[in-house]
């Protein structure tokens, strides 16, 4: 089986009515993970959090239709072996900054480094649009080094 967890940015991007070329093109990928049997699309309550939170009050018809299709894809919880795997890489992302003197918003991509670690404990692909996933990977990479 091949899995994928759904960033946030992705979810949101895809909801959006916009006119971005490249938009059907990802919604054309998806369809082809959906009707793939072997393929299967997975989410966080984290990610369902930061996804409804940016509907608005009055949008009563947005808000039931994100849930839904939230609903349709399996949640994963956060267990103790990814928010350590969290909890490490803001601790390296923080040693490595102090050693080169960066100054960094580590805050910045807190909510990141939870899906990232999701992905990488649960052995599943993330689908994201999120630029900072790339560089998480790099850093995860150097940590696995260390």
């Amino acid at each position: 089986m091949k899995g994928y967890l759904l960033d946030t940015n992705f979810l949101i991007y895809l909801s959006k009515n916009n006119d971005d070329p490249d938009k059907q093109e990802i919604l054309k990928e998806m369809q082809n993970i959906l009707e793939d049997p072997y393929s299967k699309l997975f989410t966080t309550p984290l990610i369902s959090y930061e996804v409804l939170r940016g509907v608005e009050w009055q949008d009563e018809q947005k808000l039931s239709e994100l849930k839904a299709i939230l609903n349709s894809f399996e949640m994963l919880d956060v267990e103790n072996e990814v928010s350590e795997l969290a909890a490490n890489l803001y601790r390296f992302d923080m040693y490595e900054s102090q050693q080169k003197s960066v100054d960094r918003n580590f805050d910045k991509r807190r909510f990141d480094t939870f899906h990232f670690a999701t992905a990488k404990v649960n052995h599943l692909e993330i689908l994201s649009k999120d630029k900072d996933m790339k560089s998480l990977d790099d850093l995860y990479s150097r940590m696995q080094r260390n």
